[in-house]
């Protein structure tokens, strides 16, 4: 009895004994934090000549050089001596501090920021930076993720745009390169993209633009000032996006794994909290993520983080994100490099995602060049012909308005034959395209039918003149006009082919409108650039191969002279 009485009693001290010896999730892993720390101080003691690792490299060089952004309140923003002040400078000052090194803040912003880490300018990236499965193709995201957001769309108080539907054929005003600029091109909507998030604000504010594109975070300080919130509030949100910090994808092994141990410690001791609370953000997903990481259900006994805690990657793909033509575009792209020495990008024609987009914009171009072929002769021949033969104040008014369309520049008769479409039916990407064939036919085709009216002219001249029995006027000396005008009327065919892309100015997702928002997402300028260049001085090169043969078989014919 005595014997049992003992063991009732030592069974619980062991348990416990061993539950005080058995340590949390924090302690997990910052012990495999300081395992890593200690491996590369110890391969950075025998040389660093050529340090194996980046790691190596920092305590080699005794500094850390950090991308951060220079302006986004409460998270990164560059003071008039150049100091760096938020969230995530705070951040890169405790990751400094843990490995012994100095910090070195280094301007990064959305269209640098992966090529500056990836090519070793930085050796580390915190720049509001969305994790998405695309960028992890490029650099290495330190998980768990630091902060989440979701893309917000602001303007004023008194609109009532509220889904994907309201801002078809609207333009707002979003920051280059970020992670949710291809959603509004998928849903037709007309972007204008600017370099520094700062600008946006100018251009809300300045009524430039009626809607502005950026994370929520980067509206929290403004919508807690009672004078700005009067004016704007948040129309839309969407996309929720988990941030990470970004190190290279290659010769990084051992920086990534102590940044991944640091980011659960940092979780589980608060400190992401603590830092992020003293700039006044947003704690709930902070909260959410202490309780996760201080929970030895999400991190193993030698300190891994346990794969279901950790938050997916932002799948922006398409389930078949390869297009038909990726092998083309993957030798196409590799031979302009070559020959060009320029890294070109083609990565629009290889996703499918994308080339649907192009494939959608090719169309609507075609269907625009032939639209316009035809426009610009109807209008050509009928106004050419009022002002010949149409009673006076007809002809006066036609000829007023003809010398007016010669005078304005496409762009101002664009629009207000948009206007005009668009106070007749609701907006959509046919009514655009039918205004923009009427507007490039109506510019065009009022040159083409003050050359007509010329030609007219000079034949009456010349029979006036001359000894030959005069030509009955009507259709007989009106064909003979257009005949002698040929050259100038061809002339403005092949403007109006050339004039083509100005219909993106109004909202007609032709392939020039479609690459250009496309690059929006992205950096590269030099291919999308490359893909303008071949398909519209393709089409114009058709068009007047079209139009020579056109020709050469009407003089043939005896239809022109």
């Amino acid at each position: 009895m005595i014997r049992l009485l003992f063991l009732l009693l030592l069974v619980p001290g062991l348990l416990l004994q061993q539950a005080k010896a058995e340590p949390d999730a924090g302690t997990r892993a910052m012990l495999a934090a300081n395992n890593i720390l200690g491996h590369a101080r110890a391969e950075a003691a025998k040389g660093c000549a050529n340090p194996s690792d980046v790691l190596v490299g920092i305590l080699c060089a005794g500094q850390l050089h950090v991308g951060l952004r220079t302006y986004y309140p409460e998270f990164s923003v560059r003071d008039q001596q150049g100091q760096f002040h938020g969230y995530e400078p705070d951040i890169a000052r405790h990751i400094a501090e843990f490995l012994g090194v100095a910090y070195d803040p280094v301007v990064v912003n959305p269209k640098n920021r992966i090529p500056m880490v990836a090519d070793g300018h930085v050796d580390l990236v915190i720049s509001t930076m969305g994790h998405s499965v695309q960028r992890a193709g490029e650099v290495h995201f330190s998980r768990p993720d630091y902060y989440i957001s979701q893309t917000s769309i602001v303007g004023p108080n008194n609109s009532q745009a509220a889904k994907w539907t309201d801002f078809e054929g609207r333009t707002v005003c979003l920051p280059l390169g970020s992670n949710s600029n291809l959603d509004f091109v998928r849903h037709h909507v007309r972007i204008l993209t600017f370099d520094r998030p700062e600008q946006l604000l100018d251009a809300l504010r300045f009524n430039e633009c009626r809607f502005i594109v950026q994370d929520d975070t980067f509206f929290a300080d403004l919508l807690a000032n009672p004078g700005w919130s009067a004016q704007f509030g948040i129309r839309f949100r969407f996309a929720p996006l988990p941030w990470g910090m970004a190190v290279a994808r290659t010769g990084a092994t051992q920086w990534a794994s102590l940044l991944q141990e640091l980011s659960m410690v940092f979780h589980a001791r608060g400190v992401f909290l603590q830092i992020a609370e003293a700039h006044h953000l947003d704690l709930a997903f902070l909260r959410e993520e202490q309780k996760k990481w201080s929970s030895n259900a999400c991190v193993t006994a030698d300190g891994a983080p346990i794969e279901s805690c950790l938050l997916p990657p932002v799948d922006n793909r398409d389930a078949s994100d390869d297009s038909p033509i990726k092998p083309y575009a993957v030798w196409l792209q590799t031979r302009l490099t070559e020959w060009t020495g320029m890294q070109v990008n083609l990565s629009a024609l290889m996703q499918q995602s994308t080339f649907s987009l192009l494939q959608e914009g090719i169309a609507y171009s075609l269907a625009l060049i032939i639209g316009t072929q035809f426009s610009t002769v109807l209008f050509a021949l009928g106004l050419g012909y009022v002002t010949i033969f149409g009673p006076r104040p007809t002809r006066r008014a036609i000829g007023a308005a003809t010398g007016l369309a010669q005078v304005t520049p496409l762009p101002l008769v664009m629009f207000f034959v948009y206007v005009l479409a668009g106070g007749i039916a609701a907006y959509s990407g046919l009514v655009a395209l039918v205004a923009a064939i009427l507007a490039i036919g109506l510019y065009n085709g009022s040159n083409a039918a003050r050359a007509i009216d010329e030609a007219y002219s000079a034949l009456l001249r010349g029979t006036a003149s001359s000894a030959r029995p005069a030509v009955a006027a009507g259709p007989p000396r009106f064909l003979q006009a257009v005949s002698l005008a040929n050259v100038q009327i061809v002339a403005f065919l092949i403007n109006a082919a050339k004039g083509s892309p100005a219909a993106g100015m109004i909202g007609v997702p032709e392939f020039l409108n479609v690459v250009t928002d496309l690059s929006a997402n992205a950096t590269d300028r030099i291919g999308v650039n490359l893909l303008l260049l071949i398909f519209y001085s393709g089409l114009v090169l058709i068009v007047i191969a079209v139009l020579g043969a056109l020709r050469v078989r009407l003089v043939a014919s005896g239809g022109l002279r």
